[in-house]
């Protein structure tokens, strides 16, 4: 209950700054560009909270529904020591730069931590925070 509370009270926090979101390129791959906000990070005594944008170059479908988004924006919980994360939080936008309508906002409730491929975006990505973090 405890951890509900704090992963809700960080949503609240970081979430009311997202118009002013400064969105830093830090990769690209064959369906879209990657984006992570440096100024929207949060930590507590285990975990980095933090925001990832994806712009899509061609719109993705959403199964069973009959919509497409051009962006997504994931708000993750990463262990940088065991270097390992988890998505909290999914937003599909109808449009890029996580404008527009949001199609689906998801949240999550049970952590799903995954450690990413050496040298993938996930990888670069864990990168980018976690030295981020330790500055």
């Amino acid at each position: 209950m405890l951890r509900k509370f704090i992963v809700t009270l960080l949503l609240i926090t970081f979430s009311g700054g997202m118009a002013f979101a400064n969105w830093i390129e830090f990769g690209e791959t064959n369906s879209g560009v990657h984006y992570i906000d440096l100024n929207e990070t949060g930590s507590d005594d285990k975990y980095v909270y933090y925001w990832v944008l994806t712009n899509y170059f061609n719109p993705q479908e959403i199964p069973l529904v009959s919509k497409k988004y051009s962006s997504k924006k994931v708000y993750k919980q990463t262990d940088c020591k065991r270097f390992r994360t988890s998505a909290v939080q999914i937003i599909l936008y109808e449009k890029e730069m996580s404008k527009g309508v949001a199609l689906i906002d998801e949240n999550y409730k049970e952590s799903s931590f995954t450690t990413p491929i050496f040298e993938s975006i996930g990888f670069e990505e864990l990168e980018k925070i976690c030295s981020h973090i330790e500055r």
